[in-house]
């Protein structure tokens, strides 16, 4: 039976935009990919009534997710690990390393995994707009200094900074990807494709003609 003849690999893009692959089309297809189906919807959803949860929850995945096209590499089994990776590059916070790893932790457990595997947010995260910060946290003290042994008290996440942060990133990893000189972001961004997008293997198989599918039959 024919197969469905085309089909988008991303919201502007059909399949003939890779084919063949090509690098400048590759990192079209990634732009297109995250601007379209993750950043702006989430965008958007802060202007919906109690949309700003939503926001936050969409755009929680870029942290990982861009983290495996940067080290080339899956997060499969790795998933902590590479949160905190990418958490501590997105949003370098603070200057002492131990409570940015801390702050990673706490967040990959409260934020993403709640999130992931709870549908929603665990207690500690809080959401405001009232302070310009992106996170406010507050963490035990122990003779006025940082507790290591403590544990996140509260995160109070500023929805629209989070994501505003978010897309700053974005935007300066695509300028390294469009870079004229060969970098190893590149490298990495390439090797990631490989390994997630499957190019050169066969397409789709819908099971039913362009006809009928478009037909409901």
């Amino acid at each position: 039976m024919p197969q469905v003849t085309s089909h988008f690999v991303s919201p502007s893009f059909t399949h003939k935009k890779l084919e063949p692959p090509f690098y400048k089309d590759v990192v079209d297809v990634f732009e297109d990919r995250m601007v379209n189906w993750l950043l702006e919807p989430a965008k958007k959803l802060l202007d919906v009534p109690h949309g700003s949860v939503a926001a936050v929850a969409l755009a929680t995945s870029y942290i990982e997710g861009i983290e495996i096209y940067i080290s080339g590499k899956d997060s499969e089994g790795k998933s902590k690990k590479f949160f905190r990776r990418g958490f501590k590059r997105i949003f370098p916070i603070v200057t002492v390393p131990i409570l940015q790893e801390a702050i990673a932790d706490a967040l990959y457990n409260l934020l993403r995994c709640g999130f992931a595997h709870d549908a929603m947010f665990r207690n500690g995260i809080y959401f405001s707009d009232v302070r310009k910060e992106v996170f406010t946290v507050t963490w035990p003290k122990k003779n006025g200094e940082f507790d290591p042994a403590g544990r996140l008290e509260s995160a109070v996440i500023n929805p629209r900074r989070f994501i505003e942060g978010i897309e700053f990133h974005f935007k300066g990893y695509l300028k390294e990807l469009r870079a004229t000189k060969p970098t190893a972001a590149k490298g990495t961004f390439l090797a990631a494709v490989n390994l997630k997008w499957k190019l050169g293997e066969p397409g789709p198989v819908i099971g039913m003609t362009e006809e009928e599918f478009l037909n409901g039959a």
